[in-house]
């Protein structure tokens, strides 16, 4: 891998590029257009932008650092006897239940000395405004909605929180470069991740894979996710800079979080990859939206010269898929692990009577999984189980915990 994407951070080890080396790749790309210009006739880039692509998907497969969101705080005097509801946006979804970032932000706060209600969530919105009714009838002192419930979805249960003086942590709410409106009105704090990068690098990765011609793509998103917008934005700004001209969104799907990969959703990709024969690319904006369809576009391949899906998320089932090779060949998605710790360094900055930190400090970033990589991401590459081999073997858990004052 070409060194201007790596450096060597102050406890050496490698993490990924910075924000800034990647805003250059991205006018490098930007300025191979013009000059190539000619070639788009018969390809969507040239081959000097394909090579700086190339670079580019390399340097989001690297460890990102560890960066300290706020100054110190002392998680045990901040969490002793405080009562905290947990709930995921899905209990369905690994990424964020008990598998995932639930189950590790819950196990860290109790061993800080917090008493956890954890809730579970089958039926989206309904699910989510009871359970912040639940916080209340509980006398929570803290809520925490793992990966990003929409705010408008439950706007004036927000204002019932706020009355009640429990602060709710959106956990993931925010992408990175998102909408200035954030935070969400009655939400007291939240923790990023960046959806609009994973869209990124799922372009720049199908045009590679497709040697430089154009994607036709078919978009899966859900409007219930607080990336929504930023998701389908992030895309069409990607398209916009690497190949106005010849790549296209032939269709986007938008399914809420109860049909993810179930009969509805397998119907709809079914029919839309039977009625348009010129999609080679499946991008989507939750990985848990691809379990039930992978075998549709894997049966669609045959037909469909070059299809190949891309996702973002970090989920444990869908990294094992990319992991098996087929059709599904890259994940964006952060450390669960890290992304539960962005969320609970809020809840502890808030029970510290602190302020919270400011959503583009608190951020998880991605890392890109392939067959390549994707088997760093569970223990024992078995995908049942997440591992932090991937993410420099813990380092990031140890640093939260010494900034916590848990660890020396």
């Amino acid at each position: 891998m070409d060194n201007k994407f790596r450096w060597r951070n102050a406890r050496g080890r490698y993490a990924v590029a910075s924000l800034a080396a990647l805003v250059a790749v991205a006018a490098t790309v930007g300025s191979a257009s013009a000059s190539s210009s000619h070639l788009r006739a018969r390809a969507a880039i040239s081959n000097k932008e394909l090579k700086t692509l190339r670079e580019y998907v390399a340097s989001q497969q690297v460890a990102p650092p560890w960066v300290a969101p706020g100054p110190k705080v002392n998680a045990r005097a901040a969490l002793k006897g405080k009562t905290i509801v947990t709930f995921p946006i899905s209990s369905e979804i690994d990424a964020c239940n008990l598998k995932g970032q639930q189950g590790y932000l819950d196990a860290e706060a109790k061993a800080l000395g917090a008493h956890v209600i954890p809730l579970t969530t089958t039926a989206g919105p309904p699910s989510w405004i009871a359970n912040l009714n639940t916080a209340i009838t509980d006398k929570a002192n803290a809520v925490v909605m793992l990966c990003g419930p929409s705010g408008a979805a439950i706007a004036s249960q927000l204002q019932t929180m706020k009355a009640h003086k429990i602060p709710v942590v959106n956990g993931n709410y925010n992408q990175t470069g998102g909408s200035p409106g954030f935070p969400f009105t009655n939400l007291a704090a939240e923790s990023g991740v960046d959806t609009q990068g994973g869209m990124r690098v799922d372009l720049a990765d199908a045009l590679v894979n497709l040697k430089g011609q154009p994607a036709h793509i078919l978009f899966l998103n859900s409007p219930q996710v607080a990336q929504y917008a930023g998701a389908t934005q992030a895309l069409k700004a990607a398209i916009k800079q690497w190949c106005p001209k010849t790549c296209t969104i032939q269709k986007q799907e938008d399914f809420p979080t109860q049909d993810w990969s179930g009969p509805t959703e397998t119907s709809a990709i079914t029919s839309d990859l039977q009625a348009d024969p010129k999609i080679n690319t499946v991008i989507v904006t939750f990985d848990g939206m691809t379990d039930g369809i992978e075998s549709t576009v894997t049966a669609a391949a045959s037909s469909h010269p070059g299809l190949k899906m891309y996702a973002w998320g970090g989920g444990l089932a869908e990294i094992k898929a990319v992991q098996n090779g087929g059709t599904f060949i890259g994940d964006a998605g952060p450390n669960e692990k890290w992304d539960a710790y962005n969320q609970l360094d809020q809840v502890i900055r808030l029970m510290a009577h602190k302020r919270p930190a400011p959503v583009s400090k608190e951020v998880a970033p991605n890392m890109y999984f392939t067959k390549s990589n994707a088997a760093s991401f569970s223990v024992g590459g078995k995908g049942t189980a997440y591992s932090d081999k991937a993410f420099d073997n813990g380092a990031f858990v140890s640093d939260f915990l010494t900034l916590w004052g848990v660890k020396k």
